[in-house]
């Protein structure tokens, strides 16, 4: 570190008297250098060499994939904090936001979210499937982590999702199994 004062010529000229060689060698996408100082003491560095057209300043390929299936599923204001409660940061470190997520997908040409997209891929949620089936959402959860009925969620926070076709061929069974495996456990009948 040079004093604030220091112009860069002054600066330049006291790291020249200080360094007597510098020998750098670019082996296996990483730059090695090494530094001798006048004193004989040696300093190794090693860099990592940036790829064609990226920076050091990117999220990692599973976060990138991971906003592109839920910007099918929800707002960019969800998106962050699904992404911050999963630890997952912005490039730079960051947590995330609305606008962060919003300037992310523009980015990456990632199309915004419309709440019309659910119907028309035939999907819908935990909740929906629920009321349809009837039950409590707790049910319905634990019908597709059985996989009585058939539902994914791409990562924990993350919606379910339910094709209504599963659900409609799941209703059209004839026979269903207890929802518990407990053979002790009776049903009530209301009359």
């Amino acid at each position: 570190m040079v004093a604030p004062g220091c112009d860069g010529r002054n600066a330049q000229r006291i790291l020249r008297t200080a360094l007597h060689e510098i020998v750098v060698r670019i082996e296996g996408g990483f730059i090695e250098m090494v530094l001798h100082w006048q004193g004989g003491d040696h300093t190794a560095l090693q860099l990592k060499i940036n790829g064609v057209g990226k920076h050091r300043w990117t999220v990692s390929e599973d976060t990138l994939t991971l906003i592109r299936e839920l910007a099918r599923l929800m707002p960019d204001q969800q998106i962050a904090r699904l992404l911050n409660r999963a630890g997952k940061p912005t490039g730079r470190g960051n947590g995330w936001t609305k606008a962060r997520v919003c300037s992310f997908r523009s980015h990456h040409g990632i199309a915004v979210y419309h709440e019309s997209e659910w119907a028309e891929r035939g999907e819908i949620t935990l909740e929906a499937a629920a009321q349809i089936m009837n039950v409590s959402l707790m049910t319905a959860l634990r019908m597709v982590r059985r996989g009585t009925v058939k539902g994914r969620q791409l990562c924990r926070g993350a919606p379910w999702v339910i094709k209504a076709e599963d659900l409609a061929a799941y209703r059209e069974k004839p026979s269903r199994r207890p929802l518990t495996s407990d053979p002790s456990q009776q049903s009530l009948q209301f009359q």
